[in-house]
């Protein structure tokens, strides 16, 4: 008898060792093979964290854009956003335009 024969007689004469092989088999299974293997899984709620966060943003910007768009709604505030940000003047002044480099 070969190697392989006297080990593949001896698991099954021992049930122990047919439950283990079994169990380990399921194991791998469960553990990397399966669609919704515990490797898959680890993935996914590290995309979940990574669009909550993402989401946490997405709030944050919404709710600074909101606040301006209210302040928009006053005369002077519409006034400064186009002076400083379309360079709009009044007929009697100059702009002086700075620029950093």
């Amino acid at each position: 008898m070969g190697k392989f024969q006297q080990v593949m007689s001896s698991i099954r004469h021992n049930k122990v060792t047919k439950y283990i092989l079994t169990i380990a088999f399921f194991a791998l299974l469960i553990i990397y093979v399966d669609e919704n293997s515990v490797m898959n899984r680890m993935g996914r709620i590290k995309e979940i964290e990574t669009l909550q966060n993402e989401i946490a943003d997405l709030k944050a910007k919404y709710e600074e854009d909101t606040r301006k768009l209210n302040e928009l709604e006053e005369y002077e505030h519409v006034v400064r956003v186009a002076r400083e940000m379309y360079q709009m003047k009044r007929p009697d002044e100059d702009i002086f335009i700075i620029k950093y480099e």
